[in-house]
């Protein structure tokens, strides 16, 4: 039986193209950066660097952005087992300005829907979901289906796992 996940997070993942000019607004701006970017992947990432082991529930397009992130994921140490690609739906882009000291708008590209929006229940390794020390999803999935029953169905395999443990504990 392999080893639980320290960590799985489930949610939307995507390009960010950040300038690479500082304070210049993006109507002016002539290069820019590539990364993973998107709060599951920036979470499963900052495990893996402290070690942990860690796996990310996501769809991406079947593109080379989506070739992109599951390279990234590797790359970084995050298992990407079902980080799958979903033919439909291109994956999302996200562009952001940089104005320091706080200023840091984004503007995301997810139309006409993201392929996170198309994570399925039945797709779902709820064991793995179970067994992880730290499950941390998005309240984006929750927005649409078919990823709202996929969420809640994770949610329901955390909560039937803190039961059996408080019962075993009470025993």
């Amino acid at each position: 039986m392999p080893e639980p996940y320290d960590v799985i997070t489930m949610g939307r993942i995507g390009v960010d193209l950040y300038p690479l000019e500082v304070g210049v607004p993006l109507a002016r701006v002539e290069t820019f950066g590539k990364f993973l970017g998107g709060s599951p992947a920036n979470v499963a990432v900052a495990a893996a660097r402290q070690g942990r082991r860690t796996a990310v529930i996501t769809r991406t397009g079947q593109d080379p952005f989506g070739a992109y992130l599951h390279q990234e994921l590797e790359r970084f140490g995050v298992d990407p087992r079902w980080a799958t690609a979903v033919a439909e739906y291109p994956t999302p882009v996200t562009f952001c300005e940089i104005f320091p000291p706080d200023d840091f708008p984004l503007y995301f590209y997810r139309q006409p829907k993201a392929p996170d929006l198309e994570i399925h229940a039945p797709d779902l390794d709820l064991d793995a979901v179970r067994d992880a020390r730290i499950f941390w999803m998005t309240g984006t999935g929750l927005s649409a289906e078919p990823s709202r029953s996929a969420t809640l169905a994770a949610l329901r395999a955390r909560s039937e796992s803190a039961a059996r443990a408080e019962s075993s504990a009470r025993a």
